[in-house]
């Protein structure tokens, strides 16, 4: 009798953890794409993504000042949406075949890591 309710006992522990790993990562997601869709809006905007990295990239047009405080900004609206991504990098847009290029996504004009 012991050995069943100890064996009862692991299958509903597993299945609880199994059910609330699944249920994390898709609230995660839906974070995410709440806070995209909002630093999409913002006029500066041109493109914004979040890689598989958790990355926000977003591209803005040059207009020769750092862009670290504005990297900033974009992490409050990360907060306020509860987003997972905590990285944020504010690209030159239409850079990413510039010499100067950081990566593939373009020119680094500022970037911010976003402090829980």
């Amino acid at each position: 009798m012991k050995r069943e309710i100890k064996l009862l006992s692991i299958v509903i522990v597993t299945l609880l953890f199994y059910n609330c790993g699944e249920n994390i990562k898709p609230q995660n997601e839906k974070n995410n794409i709440l806070a995209l869709d909002e630093i999409r809006k913002e006029p500066k905007v041109k493109e914004a993504i979040i890689t598989d990295a958790n990355v926000l990239y977003v591209s803005v047009e040059d207009d020769g000042t750092k862009r670290d405080g504005y990297a900033d900004y974009l992490c409050e609206i990360l907060r306020e949406k509860n987003a997972t991504t905590n990285w944020v990098k504010v690209i030159k847009v239409n850079s990413a075949n510039d010499l100067n290029a950081e990566n593939a996504y373009g020119v680094l004009l500022g970037e911010s890591h976003c402090e829980n």
